[in-house]
């Protein structure tokens, strides 16, 4: 690296010297008759600059620029030659031809300069890119098959770049140390993401495992056949999903767990619930609303974008983080975490339904007669005071979205729709418990 810097830095002053030493130089053209005073001064000048690009070449190892040099030599023998027989204009434009060859050789020498160093410096950058990508994968215990693969091509392909430099095709060796550092950065990628999948579904694991000891305790003495076949399930789950985080299969044991996590809380909502004002109340109320939220992220207009994804899984961890403070006894900390919850949430279903049109407006609408459906289920059986008046409020709000959507008023339709959607998930939120 010190060397090549002392190359083209020595280049760089060479060349600014020669552009102010022949700034003035007229051109052929423009000089009429050429005497021999004229043609000396010239060749002179042409030989300070071969004798300058003599000690730039001689110390690069350009094989280019040394042919370039070559050719200059060659012309001014020819220029001399034609001097020393009178011929003065020949000698003149011969010279000049030389001088212009010479400039040639200092730049190519400027260019594999350019191109060597700029190798060396992706090369090394990248050696160490892959050396901190396999300490990440060791120290985080992380497997990815794509990503190793992709390092390992990345490594092939810096050893394809020294061969060329050492032959001199700095250019070429230069492009492919470019394209291994393109795919470390993707291994990189890989990696991270796996990481982060790993510690999601470790922690999700963890939860999991804790419910399942909760729920063993809930449902045991009690006449819940249906909530211990669930269990069953939900432990069969569960050590699939971690036969997957061990085989390194992260997004598969994340949805593997997403799907025990399910069936787990499935198998103990038709158990007595705690209290309503409970912490635990609250934190089942807020899975419900998770639920529904991935279920409007899978069947919404413009299917699941992956904004709305994040803020579900961001949202399920802040619901474990809850869960873990209050089984703590930290139940101030999990009943803040439990409300940010609900608001990514609800920001997330927003997003989710996207641009107001007609057509969206009646598939939502349709979305929310389904969540009547389910409410009337649920209100069949329920003791909750006022709950059939809050039945007829939620769907004469929704009678009234649909009177909106069809008269063209979207505004009007969307925020009755919003109402009736809310006071229908209250209610099975209520009658859930």
């Amino acid at each position: 690296m010190k060397r090549m810097s002392k190359i083209t830095g020595k280049t760089i002053l060479i060349l600014s010297f020669l552009a102010l030493m022949t700034a003035g130089a007229p051109r052929i053209a423009a000089q009429g008759m050429i005497d021999d005073a004229r043609a000396r001064e010239a060749i002179e000048r042409t030989d300070e600059v071969i004798s300058s690009a003599k000690g730039v070449v001689d110390e690069s190892r350009s094989q280019k620029a040394q042919l370039s040099l070559q050719v200059a030599v060659g012309i001014q023998v020819r220029a001399k030659e034609s001097y020393s027989t009178r011929g003065y204009g020949s000698a003149y434009k011969l010279t000049m031809q030389s001088r212009e060859e010479a400039w040639h050789a200092i730049a190519l020498v400027r260019t594999d300069a350019q191109f060597e160093q700029n190798n060396i410096r992706v090369t090394e950058e990248t050696h160490e890119r892959i050396s901190r990508l396999r300490d990440l994968m060791i120290e985080g215990g992380v497997r990815d098959e794509q990503a190793l693969k992709l390092m390992e091509q990345s490594r092939n392909l810096l050893e394809k770049s020294r061969l060329n430099a050492q032959q001199l095709r700095y250019q070429l060796a230069l492009k492919l140390a470019n394209n291994a550092q393109q795919l470390a950065v993707r291994a990189e990628e890989h990696i991270r993401n796996a990481r982060a999948l790993k510690e999601m579904a470790e922690r999700r694991l963890a939860l999991l495992e804790r419910l399942m000891e909760r729920a063993h305790e809930q449902v045991q003495g009690r006449d819940g056949e249906h909530a211990r076949a669930q269990l069953r399930i939900a432990e069969d789950q569960l050590e699939h999903g971690r036969e997957l985080l061990d085989a390194g299969r992260y997004r598969e044991a994340k949805q593997a767990l997403e799907r025990c996590e399910k069936t787990l809380r499935n198998s103990v909502r038709n158990l007595p619930s705690p209290p309503i004002g409970d912490p635990r109340a609250r934190l089942e109320e807020a899975h419900r609303l998770l639920e529904r939220a991935g279920r409007l992220a899978a069947d919404g207009d413009r299917g699941a974008d992956p904004k709305t994804l994040g803020a579900l899984d961001q949202a399920r961890d802040m619901l474990a983080r809850a869960e873990d403070a209050i089984d703590g006894g930290r139940v101030e900390e999990g009943m803040r975490l439990i409300e940010r919850s609900r608001e990514v949430l609800r920001a997330a279903m927003r997003a989710q339904e996207g641009e107001l049109t007609g057509e969206a407006l009646m598939r939502r609408i349709e979305r929310i007669e389904a969540l009547r459906e389910e409410a009337r289920n649920f209100i069949a059986a329920c003791p909750a005071p006022g709950i059939k008046e809050l039945m007829e409020r939620a769907e004469e709000h929704l009678r009234l979205a649909r009177g909106h959507a069809r008269g063209g008023d979207l505004e009007s339709g969307a925020a009755e729709a919003a109402i009736a959607r809310n006071l229908f998930q209250r209610i099975s939120e209520i009658c859930a418990r």
